[in-house]
Order: structure tokens, then C-alpha cells, then sequence
């Protein structure tokens, strides 16, 4: 389909997908250069006749309104909203580039969110489906380091809301008030003011 040449439709959390699959097709198509801008708008040459320009200039904006045109039907409305304000397709690529991808481990976490989100599609080979993977897991691969903090961060949360919901709240008192010296009789706190069982003076 010339209108939609891709199927993914971008809503934003997809970004990377839909930014793959696009540079893909206009690569394919010979128009990546005009979103990378290593291609601009053609400018006359001192030897050329007026309508050889027009020429040259007309082919040029023709390909990058199509691209534009194939951006705003890849994408829901409330992203290609933004594009009535760009004329070339390099503005409105560096847009969404900005717009929706973060650094670090915000984007770290897009990738991840995007991994957990791939299925194979019914049209899909097993090979193709591979392949799209481990784009992804290339990507995340390049940002090992701060992903593995991410990754020790969490883990580390984990494991003590694990502990602290497996203790009752008798327990986690006495381990955070617990004084060095404890009753013969009883491993449990005494009081030194009120001599009761449970709590120390400091929290009488």
C-alpha cells in the first residue's frame, strides 16, 4: 500500500519499532538522504535554464511530501497532529526523534517496554521475527552498563520488599530498636522504665 508502506502504526511508546521499519522502507525507496538532510533541496546551477530548476526542485519537494504524507498516515492522529507545522521531512523525523526518545534509563526502559511488547505477526517468519529482536536487544546491549545499575536497582528493591512483607511489624520494630543487651529471660526488649516486655525506654 503506497498510502500506509508500513503496518505499524506509531503511537509513541512504539517509537523505535515504527522508526525501524520506516528507515527500512526509505532506504528501499532511495529517499532516506532527504529525511537525513545529506540530501536537500536542490539549488540552481549557474548553467541551468529556469525550467530545468523547476524540474529538479519539483522531483525533490514531490519526494519529500510523500514522505511526510507516509508519516502521517503511519501514526495516530495525536502525534501526526504536529506535522501541519513542518515543510521539509527532516523536521518532523528530528521531531519525533526528540519528542520520543529519552536518554539513559528512560530509554533504556522504551526498549525493554518495546521488547515486551513484540509478537511474531501472522505473516512473519520465524527468521524475520529473530531478526527484529535482536535489533532490540542490540540496542539495549549498547547501554549495558547503566542497564545493569537499572537492573541491580530494582533487584535490590525487590528483595527488600520481599523481606520487610514477610516480617510482621512486631518484628521489623524490634529489629530496627533492639538493644545491645538483652534479659536472660527473654530474647524480646524489656524496659528499663516501665520494665514491660516489648519496647525499650527510648520508646516508652
Amino acid at each position: 500500500d503506497t498510502a500506509r508502506p508500513i503496518t505499524i502504526i506509531l503511537d509513541g511508546p512504539n517509537y523505535l519499532r515504527w522508526s525501524s521499519a520506516m528507515t527500512s522502507f526509505l532506504k528501499g525507496r532511495k529517499l532516506w538522504r532527504i529525511v537525513t538532510g545529506d540530501k536537500p533541496a536542490p539549488v540552481k546551477r549557474p548553467d541551468e535554464t529556469d525550467d530545468s530548476f523547476a524540474d529538479r526542485l519539483e522531483d525533490w519537494d514531490s519526494a519529500n511530501h510523500r514522505i511526510l504524507t507516509w508519516f502521517t498516515n503511519t501514526s495516530v492522529p495525536l502525534v501526526n497532529m504536529h506535522f501541519s507545522r513542518f515543510d521539509l521531512a527532516k523536521e518532523a523525523w528530528d521531531f519525533l526523534a526528540s519528542r520520543y526518545t529519552s536518554a539513559d534509563l528512560a530509554h533504556q526502559y522504551q526498549l525493554v517496554s518495546t521488547l515486551n511488547r513484540l509478537c511474531q505477526e501472522s505473516d512473519q517468519s520465524i527468521d524475520e521475527f529473530h531478526s527484529q529482536m535482536s535489533y532490540y536487544w542490540g540496542l539495549l546491549a549498547v547501554s549495558e552498563p547503566k542497564w545493569h545499575s537499572l537492573l541491580e536497582l530494582i533487584s535490590e528493591e525487590t528483595r527488600r520488599l520481599s523481606i520487610t512483607s514477610q516480617q510482621s511489624p512486631f518484628i521489623i520494630a524490634a529489629t530496627s530498636s533492639a538493644p545491645p543487651h538483652r534479659s536472660d529471660n527473654s530474647r524480646r526488649p524489656r524496659c528499663t522504665h516501665c520494665h514491660r516486655i516489648g519496647h525499650t525506654v527510648k520508646n516508652c
